[in-house]
């Protein structure tokens, strides 16, 4: 082969695949680079205009399949690639499953954006809603059946910007997800204008604007209009509960392993009765922190509570019978355990249980790693506390990754509690952003919920969030790193408030967003097939 057939070849394979290529990965990496732990959420803001571009030039669409399947997976490879942790296998499989979601919009928006950009305003407006309303519609999808895994939606990259998310009390954060996708929209349609249809328009002066970009511009303003309301006209006369929490941060690794107990219980003890000594109103431990389960081996714990005469909230492994829990409990001094605990509700799959029909595959427990056999808790359970000065304080908890599905942390809303207790074992992976990750979305559930958090990590990211959102005060060690052994306490504050309007109403929002994905696709199909 010549240099000449080389440059043709070279040429040729930049048509057919290196642009989509470089628009698919180019969207993925923006994508990426607005999710935590990376600090560049505005990134967020035009992830698809790469992808937008290209789709102007209407290609294929098995090629919009391939480039999308292929960025998608690599993409979702660096999001959660600390599943390898646990299981390699499993992270491959995970990241497969999580791009093949999102293909569906791309070859619809491949579709729809080349019919419609060139359109009226009026036309326009009908492609600008309907793709937005697919996002969320697959991110609702997303979340749901056995193996649903809302894990990092578009909307958690906001989390460190609270002033856009203040939408969620009313619409759950699935509101965030479409505005972003609505406004990268917007910008698209406008550099289309920029570069092709004002140079097409005739010459009077309505011709001449783009008003798709002052649509995005006044939904920014929609949507951080609640957060100023919120700071400037909210009602200050509301009864603040201030409440000293002490965190143990353990940061325990093998915790299964034989040998590994006695050091385990000197580091509980031993932060434990360091907390107790600047006097906080309760101590927490995290998910699953003792080494055995705590009706079987409770006597050591008790007697640390009775020593530090100090409530203990923990989560621990509880069994009765031939059944295992994963629970959050309270240990009160000269009480004890206290018979009503929480049982985790959404257990993990391939983690905690094997799902159906996967549990007929004797040999997949190899394929994804460690898998215990936990039973789940069917109900909510709130814990009440007695604070020293005889105050009560009624705790949401939540177990694990349970707080990634909003429907749980709506349930403690509903019961009126006071805040929401969200105990955690990130240290099963690693320090690449699990920890972040995480809480993330109990930035959202804050929001949505109108409670504050509460959050105790095995290994990282423990501290609390204001109803805002707002991160308050974190566990960090000398350098700044939340990866760390230690303990801490923090003043958390709570305040009686109305229910949200989303904890009240559920996912109304997702499913208007799907009826609508309905109905504009059948109505933009049935109006194409007049015209033609």
């Amino acid at each position: 082969m010549n240099f000449y057939s080389l440059l043709l070849s070279i040429k040729y394979w930049l048509k057919e695949w290196g642009w989509g290529l470089a628009a698919a990965f180019s969207s993925y990496a923006l994508l990426l680079a607005a999710q935590p732990p990376n600090d560049t959420p505005e990134a967020a803001y035009v992830y698809l205009i790469p992808s937008l571009i290209w789709f102007f030039c209407k290609p294929k669409m098995s090629r919009v399949f391939y480039c999308y399947l292929i960025a998608g997976f690599v993409y979702h490879v660096f999001l959660i690639g600390w599943i390898r942790h646990i299981t390699f296998g499993g992270m491959l499989m995970a990241s497969l499953l999580l791009s093949l979601y999102t293909i569906p919009w791309f070859l619809a928006a491949r579709y729809f954006m080349s019919l419609g950009l060139s359109r009226s305003f009026g036309k326009r407006c009908l492609y600008l809603l309907l793709l937005p309303c697919l996002w969320v519609t697959i991110e609702w999808f997303r979340s749901q059946f056995t193996l649903g895994f809302p894990w990092c939606p578009l909307s958690i990259t906001q989390w460190e910007r609270p002033m856009i998310l203040q939408s969620s009390a009313w619409v759950g954060a699935w509101g965030v997800s479409f505005f972003l996708v609505f406004f990268n929209l917007c910008i698209g349609s406008y550099i289309h204008h920029l570069l092709v249809r004002r140079r097409e328009a005739q010459t009077h002066f309505f011709f001449t604007i783009c008003p798709d970009f002052y649509l995005g511009i006044g939904l920014f303003c929609l949507m951080v209009s609640p957060f100023l309301l919120n700071i400037y006209g909210g009602n200050q006369k509301e009864e603040i509960l201030k409440v000293r929490v002490g965190i143990c941060q353990p940061y325990l690794q093998d915790k299964w392993v034989s040998g590994n107990a006695s050091l385990h219980k000197d580091k509980l003890c031993g932060q434990t009765k360091l907390l107790s000594s600047m006097s906080p109103d309760f101590i927490v431990w995290p998910e699953a922190s003792t080494p055995y389960a705590l009706n079987i081996d409770s006597k050591w714990v008790e007697e640390l509570v009775d020593e530090t005469n100090t409530t203990l909230l923990l989560g621990a492994v509880m069994k009765e019978d031939f059944y295992s829990y994963n629970t959050v409990a309270k240990v009160s001094p000269r009480q004890g355990i206290d018979p009503l605990w929480y049982a985790k509700r959404k257990l993990v799959p391939f983690g905690e249980y094997i799902p159906f029909p996967f549990n007929f595959l004797s040999t997949l427990t190899r394929f994804v790693g460690p898998v215990g056999n936990f039973t789940s808790g069917d109900t909510f359970s709130p814990i009440s506390l007695s604070l020293p000065d005889g105050k009560k304080l009624t705790v949401g908890p939540l177990i694990c990754y349970e707080d990634i599905f909003p429907s749980l942390a709506r349930d403690a809303a509903i019961w009126e509690t006071d805040l929401l207790f969200v105990t955690t074992n990130d240290a099963w992976f690693g320090e690449e952003g699990c920890a972040e990750q995480h809480a993330a979305h109990s930035v959202l559930r804050a929001i949505e919920t109108g409670l504050p958090v509460l959050r105790c990590g095995n290994a990282g990211w423990s501290g609390w969030i204001d109803h805002l959102g707002r991160k308050r005060d974190v566990l960090k060690d000398e350098n700044g790193s939340i990866y760390f052994e230690g303990a801490g306490v923090i003043e958390l504050q709570s305040q009686k408030r109305a229910v949200t309007y989303y904890s009240l109403r559920g996912d109304f929002f997702p499913v208007a967003c799907l009826i609508c994905s309905i109905f504009l696709t059948l109505a933009i199909s049935f109006k194409r097939k007049i015209l033609q």
